[in-house]
């Protein structure tokens, strides 16, 4: 099996561009030798603005730019699975329809989520997303609410692709820290469940909280109405908590809209909560984050202060050796 690389070709095109790509591929593969294609069509909509063409304006129930664009999303999506099925492919490629966050939800007409917060926030409102699985003959149709990561959809595949567990790192420099985790027993078992229990969320450059089960530790926020209380407003204009009261903890299975806190309630899941946030932080220290957005604020993240403050000391320490040398 070849290295796994990602068809990029069909990346930013439309419907027709991509299915032509995707044909191609696998027509040029070499005679005898099974090619891993991953293309990936990102399409425009639905974000903002949104600007649907003369073919489908209008389009949809509501006749909004949004929701033509939706309805225009979902012909494109139909296209690719006809293509698929026309050329053999189907039951040989799995199908993975997601988002990479939550309705943006500044600039109307915009989606609509039923939990707190919006793209932009580390609320479930900006995080959560449906996501489906389809690989025909291969998953069968259920619901899962097990936690998967997007982190996840790597080593994923390319487990599925022939490497699974540690063989990943074949494919990555040793300076490289892969987050996620092989959910390839989630998609695949009859009744599969996922191979996470935690997940860590981040804000801009913060590790911002961190869920164990249905609870979730929250010690950076977003206050999305904090500045403005009028017009439309998400996860994009309010200010950043970055200090909390302590005990701020909310449990996601009776209380999914993230209003009432169970922090002193549940006090004893503080413990586990900690002792992965502090595993996490040290891989942080370990791996540095690296930013390709740059966001201006007034505080640093931990991760960042931590080596900082490990070398000071390592400096002091040194100049007091230096000045005052021990005797043997």
């Amino acid at each position: 099996m070849r290295k796994p690389q990602a068809d990029r070709s069909c990346l930013h095109q439309g419907p027709r561009q991509a299915l032509d790509g995707l044909q191609r591929r696998f027509h040029q593969a070499d005679e005898g030798q099974q090619a891993a294609v991953f293309p990936l069509p990102a399409t425009r909509g639905c974000h903002f603005d949104n600007y649907p063409s003369d073919e489908w304006a209008g389009k949809s129930r509501a006749r909004t730019v949004y929701s033509d664009c939706l309805v225009h999303m979902d012909y494109v999506l139909a296209q690719l699975v006809k293509a698929l099925e026309d050329t053999g492919q189907l039951e040989n490629t799995l199908i993975l329809l997601t988002s990479d966050n939550g309705p943006e939800c500044e600039i109307p007409p915009h989606g609509r989520t039923l939990f707190r917060g919006c793209k932009g926030s580390s609320w479930e409102g900006g995080v959560r997303v449906p996501t489906f699985a389809y690989w025909k003959g291969m998953i069968k149709p259920r619901r899962s609410e097990g936690l998967f990561d997007q982190a996840d959809i790597l080593p994923t595949f390319v487990s599925l692709a022939g490497k699974p567990g540690a063989q990943l790192a074949e494919f990555f420099p040793k300076t490289t820290y892969v987050d996620g985790v092989d959910q390839s027993g989630l998609l695949l078992a009859d009744n599969g469940e996922s191979a996470r229990r935690e997940r860590i969320y981040t804000l801009n450059q913060y590790f911002a909280m961190i869920r164990i089960d249905e609870f979730k530790y929250i010690w950076t926020a977003e206050i999305e109405n904090g500045f403005f209380q009028k017009g439309d407003w998400g996860g994009f204009s309010g200010p950043i908590a970055v200090d909390t009261g302590g005990a701020v903890m909310v449990n996601l299975y009776t209380n999914p809209k993230e209003d009432v806190s169970t922090g002193l309630r549940h006090l004893p899941m503080g413990v586990p909560l900690a002792g992965a946030a502090a595993s996490y932080i040290k891989d942080l220290v370990k791996y540095p984050p690296q930013f390709k957005i740059g966001v201006l604020n007034n505080n640093p993240p931990i991760y960042n202060l931590l080596p900082k403050v490990k070398d000071a000391i390592e400096r002091f320490q040194q100049d007091q050796e230096e000045k005052y040398p021990r005797h043997q």
